[in-house]
């Protein structure tokens, strides 16, 4: 039961996906391997990072989220169903992190099934188009799993990237690049101390990380992203986006030699005369409407502001899209033109620019 409940939300979610991203790329630079493997992937947009990580892989893995969120015993039955497992941090009080080598048991004992677990290697979420430095969690937790099998499990680790044209803009963009696997008992050197098995392995997947995503580091981070923006030519595929995208940044000039870029004139008042934007906008203005004073209401992390469009409308899209469609067949009377009505309003989601 538990495993009908996830695939069939992983489908929904997949589906959901490719309406809200105007186009949902997934590059494998090599095939997936199977056996114990752990993903780890750089994180700039809240939950709706862990959602389409999992969607894009045909691996199902245990995912490590925050543990505050499993404070109630029905939310703890309900993550534990979508495979999550919680992880603890400072913030949730000194005395909790011990209960994080119980966390580190676990995740061993996954991988020692074959089984697959997915984390983001920064700890927490940020919105700028960067890797940070990379946690030590998932480096303790590899060598716990390969030095408790003798060294004979194969763990591996996946660098995973992901890159957004636009964090919180729906219809936008999102390309996400699984890396070459990196074998956990080639990489290290047993007979050292812990800091030191760690080191190769943060440093060797941080950067596999930064190869598959936009890493603009340094000072004037900002002026930095205008000029990038500024000198950016769109490409249809998103590989080839990304690679042109690096390829700026890798040959930004000197600071000081950086005019400011010319202003955007272009008006989204140009959309309101094409009437497939018109005809979408007007059969999903309420749930729109609704999204819209949830996220200006009740939103303080703007990493959170895509997370809640996507999640809130997998809700009320489809709750309004039945609505409309009832009130459409209570005018007609007609089961066709119900049935048109109702497929064109996805439809129409799908042909927007």
């Amino acid at each position: 039961m538990k495993n009908l409940i996830y695939h069939s939300l992983k489908l929904y979610c997949q589906a959901a996906l490719c309406f809200y991203f105007k186009k949902w790329q997934i590059k494998n630079i090599v095939p997936v391997t199977k056996g114990p493997v752990i993903f780890v992937a750089n994180h700039q947009n809240a939950f709706l990072d862990a959602i389409i990580l999992v969607c894009s892989s045909h691996r199902n893995p245990w995912f490590l989220t925050r543990a505050n969120v499993f404070q109630k015993d029905i939310v703890k039955k309900i993550f534990t169903t979508l495979k999550m497992t919680p992880v603890y941090r400072f913030r949730d009080g000194f005395g909790t992190l011990r209960k994080n080598d119980e966390v580190i048991d676990s995740c061993v004992q996954l991988l020692g099934q074959g089984e697959a677990i997915m984390l983001f290697g920064e700890g927490n979420h940020d919105e700028h188009w960067r890797l940070r430095p990379l946690q030590k969690g998932f480096a303790r937790i590899a060598i716990a799993a390969e030095e408790k099998n003798d060294w004979d499990l194969g763990v591996k680790i996946i660098p995973v990237g992901i890159q957004y044209d636009a964090h919180s803009k729906f219809r936008s963009r999102v390309l996400i690049s699984f890396g070459e696997a990196i074998s956990v008992s080639d990489t290290i050197q047993r007979n050292v101390n812990l800091p030191n098995q760690l080191a190769p392995l943060l440093d060797k997947t941080s950067e596999a990380i930064k190869k598959m995503m936009l890493h603009i580091e340094g000072p004037d981070y900002e002026k930095k992203v205008d000029y990038f923006l500024a000198k950016r030519i769109i490409k249809k595929d998103l590989t080839e986006q990304l690679k042109a995208d690096q390829e700026i940044i890798l040959n930004i000039p000197q600071l000081s030699t950086i005019e400011s870029p010319a202003a955007n004139t272009a008006s989204r008042f140009n959309s309101w005369w094409n009437p497939i934007f018109l005809y979408g906008f007007i059969n999903h203005f309420f749930s729109w409407a609704i999204i819209r004073w949830v996220i200006k209401t009740k939103v303080k992390d703007p990493q959170f502001i895509g997370s809640l469009k996507f999640a809130l409308g997998m809700i009320l899209v489809p709750i309004f899209y039945l609505l409309q469609t009832a009130l459409c067949f209570g005018i007609s009377e007609s089961w066709i033109i119900s049935a048109i009505y109702f497929i064109s309003m996805p439809v129409s989601v799908l042909l927007r620019e």
